[in-house]
């Protein structure tokens, strides 16, 4: 199946960043050049498992007779390898790289979630969370592609290190939540602070269907992600495709926060109601509360480390 969609290429490789850089006069990515030994080294071993995202196919295939009972089982195993939801859906070339062409007809995707007590020990422990699930998300994919081709059908794990996946159509298609004003897909449970991972296959599953909640509706009037955000990048008009609203980021106004800076920016997802308020988990709004508390300290709009928290941060990361 041949993709449609674009995939924007990540560092050096984007001519947005590069222009953006260049007007900024920065001849590297700052975000890069200050990441701790310790989150390399995450990023390290998602290169790693690149390498084994496919590989040879038992000759003798499981007969599938109940497609409820084998998705249930490949459900359970994502989870009990530390997924917190796992979907599966038809393929469609929306979901899939303009430059690739995949020969699957489903696609098994997960997130897991991410702690938002990070929030109060700043950007450097906030990337390193995000990191660290990205690590999860792969080895996930990988031991499910491999169990499935086990199982005698082809499978292709797609993360963080590699993959041809467009991730906001393929979590939408498996039920996971509905697209927000910042570009993320929000759950109701999680909000937008998860990481995904995702499998492409023959092999037959039951389909789940798109979730909707309310989420389009309230982003309309809701501007906590458009008032934080420090570049300004998050716009109050949404255009559809294929009916689904879309606020589409101003990427040139967030890399100067997203990427030329030392410290990561994660504020849009980290304000969202639907992680501190909508779900109505009396510990995460109350560490909302002290994390707004903090960022009010170091300036709303400056996504800098908090003072008293920095030698603490560089401790954990």
């Amino acid at each position: 199946m041949k993709g449609i969609s674009r995939l924007r290429p990540q560092g050096l490789d984007d001519p947005l960043l590069v222009e953006v850089m260049r007007r900024g006069g920065h001849d590297d990515i700052p975000l890069w050049r200050h990441r701790p030994k310790e989150t390399l080294g995450l990023m390290a071993r998602w290169r790693e498992l690149a390498r084994v995202r496919d590989g040879p196919v038992n000759p003798h295939r499981v007969q599938i007779a109940d497609l409820a009972a084998t998705t249930a089982g490949i459900k359970a195993l994502a989870c009990a390898w530390g997924a917190d939801l796992v979907g599966c859906a038809a393929l469609t070339p929306m979901m899939i790289d303009c430059k690739a062409d995949l020969p699957h007809a489903n696609i098994v995707a997960f997130v897991v979630h991410e702690d938002y007590g990070k929030v109060l020990a700043g950007p450097r422990a906030i990337e390193y969370e995000a990191m660290r699930v990205y690590v999860q998300c792969a080895e996930i994919a990988t031991k499910l592609a491999a169990h499935i081709r086990d199982m005698g059908y082809p499978a292709l794990a797609h993360h963080n290190g590699a993959g041809e996946i467009q991730a906001i159509p393929a979590m939408h298609a498996a039920g996971f939540g509905e697209l927000g004003k910042h570009g993320s897909l929000i759950h109701p449970v999680y909000g937008a602070s998860h990481r995904p991972g995702f499998v492409t296959t023959d092999l037959p599953l039951a389909l789940g269907r798109p979730l909707e909640f309310g989420v389009q509706a309230y982003c309309e009037t809701c501007n906590l992600c458009v008032s934080n955000c420090p570049g300004e990048a998050i716009p109050n008009d949404y255009e559809l495709t294929e009916g689904i609203k879309r606020w589409v980021t101003d990427v040139a106004k967030c890399y100067p926060y997203s990427r030329l800076r030392a410290e990561y920016c994660h504020i849009c997802v980290d304000v969202c109601p639907y992680v501190h308020k909508e779900n109505g988990d009396p510990v995460l709004k109350q560490t909302y509360k002290r994390y707004m508390r903090k960022r009010k300290k170091a300036g709303y709009k400056a996504p800098a480390l908090f003072p008293e928290d920095e030698e603490t941060v560089h401790a954990r990361t």
